[in-house]
Formats: structure tokens, sequence, C-alpha cells
């Protein structure tokens, strides 16, 4: 048992090692521009109005492109799809497909689905960076900057489009990552988040941590800059979350509604990655996203 515990372990860094030459080696086709608009990249139909809402409802151009958003073949129904009370998992992508349309159209923003399977539906062998790049570029060849998830909760989707994202970043792209919900919250925020008395029983930056240990261009946990949405700002996004009505009830922790608490939607958190400089302008920076009359 102990030598296959250990050759298990062998196999697995040899992978990771392989991974992560070929991640050096990689070369992407989508261009830095910074007079393009910026890019946020979903993996899943939810993912840049759970995370990214500060964003997505600021004025000016924006690109979104759902990664992970392609229809797996008929007869399929993995763990999380019957969760949701599915039949089929054709049948119910293209339902959160329908639902991502309007939920996006809250803050007048339109995707890019691209065809890739969520990894609830695939098979070996793995996606490559590569594969991503060429279908992404094909949607938005330009851009200025990425915002992407930061795989807190360590979903593979997260951490691959994150990996694309960190693959960006060395060509010169800014990169944002932005806490994963509802996973970030599986132990509330944390208090320099939310602002409440830090509590001496719990501590959530371990949690976090353990998932962006491995990103090396993060600056400290503590460095995020911290979003509070207003109270209009965060009515919108609620608004919009609740139109996953396939997903809702299990993302928002068996039907307890936490993520309709305004002191959990309201927060969005991220780190900057780029110029030296960018990131200390950033540094330690809480600032109160105000929205605009409606």
């Amino acid at each position: 048992m102990r030598v296959s515990a250990l050759a298990r372990t062998l196999y697995a860094r040899s992978r990771t090692l392989r991974r992560d030459l070929a991640d050096r080696r990689f070369r992407p086709r989508l261009l830095h521009d910074p007079h393009a608009p910026a890019l946020v990249l979903s993996p899943h139909l939810d993912d840049a109005v759970l995370d990214c809402w500060a964003v997505l409802s600021q004025p000016g151009e924006l690109a979104v492109v759902n990664v992970f958003a392609g229809v797996p073949p008929p007869g399929l129904l993995p763990l999380w799809d019957a969760l949701t009370g599915a039949r089929d998992s054709a049948e119910r992508v293209r339902e959160r497909q329908a639902e991502d349309v309007v939920a996006l159209g809250r803050a007048n923003r339109a995707p890019h689905n691209l065809a890739f399977l969520d990894a609830q539906y695939r098979k070996p062998p793995p996606l490559r960076l590569e594969d991503l790049d060429v279908a992404i570029a094909a949607k938005v060849p330009r851009a200025s900057r990425i915002h992407t998830t930061a795989g807190i909760g360590g979903h593979p989707d997260h951490v691959l489009a994150r990996r694309y994202a960190l693959a960006l970043l060395s060509t010169g792209m800014p990169v944002a990552l932005h806490a994963d919900l509802p996973y970030c919250i599986y132990h509330g925020w944390p208090y320099w988040v939310d602002g409440r008395d830090a509590d001496p029983n719990r501590n959530v930056d371990p949690f976090w941590e353990q998932f962006l240990a491995g990103v090396t261009q993060m600056p400290p946990l503590r460095d995020a800059r911290v979003l509070r949405l207003g109270d209009d700002d965060a009515r919108a996004k609620l608004d919009a979350m609740s139109t996953y009505a396939t997903q809702w009830p299990a993302l928002s922790f068996g039907g307890r509604d936490m993520l309709a608490d305004p002191e959990i939607h309201r927060y969005e958190v991220c780190w900057g990655l780029g110029a030296r400089d960018e990131r200390r302008e950033q540094r330690a920076q809480t600032e109160q996203v105000e929205g605009a009359p409606r």
C-alpha cells in the first residue's frame, strides 16, 4: 500500500511538472492591446455574474467569454446536474445558456459561448491551454485586461481558466483574479473583507491560501482589492444572480439563500496581477462602489 501511494504521488508530481513545462512553452494567440476592451473569462454559465458584477456593470465596452459552455451528448446525468433536479444534462446546459443570456443582459452584456464541456462531462485527454487559446482568440482576438476566477475551491475548470490567464500574464497582459462564489464563502468572508471584528476561532485565510499556493505571481492575500457594492448595485446583482433558477438553490447552500444575503453578495474580492506599480496602487485598497441611479 505504501509503495502504491508513493507511486501515485510521484506520478502526480511528474504530471504537474510536465504541465508546468508545457505552460511555460505556450505562446498565446490572444494579444494584449491597451486600447481593446477588457475580457471577462468566465469558466461557467454564471461565474461572471457571481464574481465580477462590479466589472460587468461598469460603463464601456467589455467582452464576456463562457469557456465551458458546450452542450454534452444526450443521456448524461452526472452528480451536480442530478442535485439540481435535471433529467438530462444536454437539456440542462441549454437551459443554463438561456438563463445566462438574461442574467448578463441585466448588465447590458452578451456572452460568447465556447463549445468546451464542463469538467463533469469531459473525458480524457485533458484540455491544453492551446485548445482554449485557439477558441478564445477566435472570439476575442485582443484584450486590454483579463478578469477570471482565482480558483478558490479548486474546481478544475476554474483552475484551468486561471492557468490560461497566467500564461497571458507572462506576455504582458494585466490579469485580475476574482474570489470564487460560492466556494470562497464556505467559512464566511474574512474579517478584512466584510469589516466585522476578527474572531480568534475563525481564520478564513488558510482556506483560501491552500488553493492559491501554486500561483507564484500572487501578491499577499490581504493585498486584495475589496469591492463593496452599494445598495443599488447589490440589488441589481441579486436580481441577475437569481435568474440562474436551475442553479440557485444548490449554489446558495441547499436552498438556505446564503447568496441572497446582501452582506454576502455585495462583496467582491480580486487580486491585480500586472505591473509592479499597479499592484502597489491597489494594495490594501477598499472601495465603496455606489450604483448609478436606475
